[in-house]
């Protein structure tokens, strides 16, 4: 597979559970060097002006998360299925999950202060897979901003699909909501599919929904393999575009080269 770049990260990682529970929540209340992982339900509370990174790899689970004013989460979502998440944020909120594996997800996000953002980039690569996205976005204050943006790359009889909706309520002014939805097949019998829907009660704002889904074009391929690679590697040189930017916003470096094996693996079985 084509070199990707990696920056090494000092982060350790360390179970959630190590915070102990205060009134049912794992409360992150100091910005430290650490990535919280979550391996099964649970209810997070990032404090005010609190920086801080989690890795969520739970499965059959419901996650809640509350960020207060003035703090930054960065969430990444790997080797994850069939998890419903709620997200309650009043600062700031990344999103970064990269999936294989059959799943039925749901995500739900309500921004509730003036200027509480959501940002979310959501891979999907399914070979004789069926995977399932429900996301809903709610601006429940003026002056904040979401953008969910999927990719989707299907083989072998696959099924994706992205079902998305952001609703601006009224008296909402001045918000953003964009949602980007797009897909590469690569056989005649899988299917991408994309579900945008806006929800809008004000007038003083702007929402935007788009969506490109299509076949690998032939002579892309055959390009690259004129060139003298083979079509696995053909392949990959193209894909890698596509994934690099959800591989470079991996912290930990370990779960990097995993991330790259198992689409290359994937790849081969193609």
């Amino acid at each position: 597979m084509p070199t990707i770049q990696n920056q090494k990260m000092s982060k350790k990682l360390v179970d959630i559970s190590v915070l102990g529970l205060t009134d049912g929540f794992y409360t992150i209340s100091k910005t430290e060097d650490v990535i919280y992982q979550i391996n099964s339900s649970a209810k997070v509370l990032v404090k005010d002006g609190i920086n801080a990174t989690i890795l969520d790899n739970s499965v059959n689970a419901n996650v809640y998360v509350k960020t207060l004013k003035g703090s930054y989460l960065k969430y990444e979502i790997l080797s994850s299925k069939d998890t419903n998440r709620q997200f309650d944020v009043d600062g700031e909120l990344f999103v970064n999950e990269i999936t294989f594996a059959k799943t039925n997800e749901k995500l739900n996000i309500s921004l509730n202060s003036e200027n509480a953002n959501a940002n979310v980039n959501n891979l999907v690569l399914a070979n004789d897979n069926e995977m399932n996205f429900i996301q809903y976005v709610d601006h429940k204050m003026n002056k904040t901003l979401s953008n969910v943006s999927n990719v989707g790359v299907a083989i072998k009889n696959s099924k994706i699909i992205f079902d998305t909706t952001g609703k601006i309520e009224k008296k909402m002014s001045s918000t953003n909501c964009r949602q980007l939805s797009r897909g590469m097949i690569l056989d005649d019998d899988s299917i991408i599919k994309s579900k945008p829907i806006l929800l809008i009660d004000e007038y003083d704002c702007f929402a935007s929904h788009g969506a490109a889904i299509g076949k690998l074009r032939d002579e892309d391929l055959f390009y690259l393999m004129s060139r003298g690679l083979n079509k696995n590697d053909a392949f990959l040189l193209i894909l890698e575009g596509i994934i690099k930017p959800f591989i470079d916003n991996i912290s930990v470096e370990e779960t990097k080269e995993k991330v790259l094996n198992d689409v290359k693996f994937m790849i081969e079985k193609w």
